[in-house]
């Protein structure tokens, strides 16, 4: 009888316990859980749902239907849309990490007192607007911009090269100059953690360079090196002024999202865009955050 009673004293403690937990967590995260719901997860609903009626005469029909979602998979344009998007997210990301890798490394190992300056430096861009940095680049790729001209007056070509905008390679270029810093910090701040004693000791092992590189140094920048990946793929995947300002018609989701709710007058289809790409940029990004950590980004 006693033990019984005894058990029955310790469910209740538990019991109050979780409710007084559960008070706790509703009045610190309450507020923050109710701006979630307001500004990320209701409107997330509405694009789901209005990816599901129709439009007719730029009036919603309040009719079920999974069409919008079948065009984009079917559409050739969404197809080659999405096909162009992934690709060039992928080729960004990847020259991301050949350009940014060494950069961070040299500032994290050598940088020594200017370190501070240096990431300053990487940071600069940041304080223009970058649709003012993609118009520069609309002067600098021109076919009578300054990349031209200067090779017209040196006599490497004698006419102006009509490939440097307006195709995929100038959406290529300004995503990689757009969103290079999102690789160079989060790796800097990886390879600024590494422990000095651990690369002096393989190097006293033995250890060659490169076996220093590839058994200590790219191992413990991975966290650093996954958050570059993740923003620089992801800000890829969901970009639009880029495109559509040096892209030259250039078939891209963003493009195809704002087609579709502007000139297009197809809300539906353009809900079920972006709710596509979210799904997939979602899924990246699951799949990724198992590696890293986000408070090891920056």
């Amino acid at each position: 009888m006693v033990e019984t009673h005894s058990r029955t004293d310790t469910i209740l403690r538990t019991i109050l316990d979780r409710v007084r937990e559960s008070n706790s967590f509703l009045v610190t995260g309450g507020p923050i859980l109710l701006l979630e719901v307001l500004f990320f997860l209701a409107p997330v609903a509405i694009m789901f749902y209005i990816a599901t009626i129709g439009m007719e005469d730029l009036v919603l029909v309040q009719e079920f239907t999974l069409g919008n979602y079948f065009e984009v998979f079917t559409g050739s344009a969404n197809r080659v849309a999405f096909i162009n998007t992934t690709l060039i997210a992928l080729a960004t990301t990847a020259t991301a990490i050949v350009v940014a890798y060494p950069f961070a490394y040299y500032i994290a190992r050598f940088g020594g007192e200017y370190k501070n300056i240096l990431v300053v430096l990487v940071m600069i861009p940041f304080w223009t607007n970058y649709i003012v940095r993609v118009y520069g680049w609309q002067i600098i790729l021109g076919s009578q911009g300054v990349l031209n001209g200067l090779l017209v007056w040196l006599g490497i070509i004698n006419e102006p090269i009509g490939w440097l905008i307006n195709t995929k390679f100038s959406i290529w270029l300004g995503l990689t100059y757009l969103w290079l810093p999102f690789m160079i910090l989060p790796l800097y701040t990886s390879l600024e953690k590494l422990d000095e004693s651990l690369i002096e000791a393989a190097y006293d092992l033995g250890a060659s360079r490169r076996e220093v590189f590839k058994r200590i140094v790219l191992p413990l920048s991975i966290p650093g090196l996954v958050g570059g990946i993740i923003f620089v793929f992801i800000f890829s995947m969901g970009a639009y002024i880029v495109p559509a300002m040096i892209g030259g018609g250039e078939l891209f989701v963003g493009t195809r999202i704002e087609y579709a709710f502007g000139i297009g007058s197809d809300w539906p289809l353009g809900a079920a865009l972006g709710s596509v790409l979210m799904l997939i940029v979602g899924g990246v990004l699951w799949g990724l955050m198992g590696y890293t950590d986000v408070e090891e980004m920056f």
